[in-house]
């Protein structure tokens, strides 16, 4: 209960927030709560694929590029938002992969890489490394369709240096002790 109680007061306090938006984009709020469904159903059904849970978070993250009207813009967004939704999800599964392991949580990698046998974590960290980097390749391309703007210097920088640096960092176990050391030095 204690646990989950900061999750709640968050959802409370953005409940009105989150109606409005809804009211502004109800395709979009649909959309999302219909790949949310997907992706509780693959998860409690404990699907081994690593692919159609993270297709799924892709196409949740995609669904937000609905709104743009010039079809080709909105098709670069949508594959932008894919492949970093795709990346988000993998990184994710990766990094609680220990958690999930020692509480019996669903964990795609665990279940592709056969990792809750004693499988090859190294050989499945490779393996995830490429198909990472496949979506980090395949977002830039997407990114590189649309027109430059004041953000793209930065975002550039995310797309190239940021998610990669995080995924090396989640890859080799680093990036728990890294957010800690970080949070140790932010209370001093």
């Amino acid at each position: 209960f204690w646990r989950g109680l900061p999750a709640r007061l968050g959802t409370l306090a953005l409940r009105r927030a989150y109606q409005r938006a809804a009211q502004l984009r109800p395709d979009f709020d649909r959309q999302v709560r219909l790949q949310l469904d997907k992706l509780r159903r693959l998860e409690r059904d404990q699907c081994p694929s690593l692919d159609r849970p993270a297709d799924t978070f892709a196409g949740l993250l995609a669904s937000a590029a609905a709104g743009e009207e010039d079809e080709l813009r909105r098709r670069a967004l949508e594959q932008l938002l894919y492949h970093v939704g795709r990346w988000i999800y993998l990184v994710d599964a990766w990094d609680d992969l220990e958690e999930d392991l020692v509480r019996g949580g669903y964990n795609p990698a665990a279940l592709r890489y056969d990792l809750t046998g004693g499988g090859d974590r190294s050989a499945a960290a490779g393996q995830l490394r490429l198909t990472l980097q496949h979506s980090r390749n395949l977002a830039l391309s997407a990114f590189y369709l649309l027109e430059e703007g004041s953000w793209t210097p930065i975002l550039l920088n995310i797309l190239c240096f940021g998610l990669a640096g995080v995924e090396e960092l989640v890859l080799t176990g680093q990036w728990k002790q890294r957010k800690k050391t970080i949070r140790r030095e932010n209370r001093r």
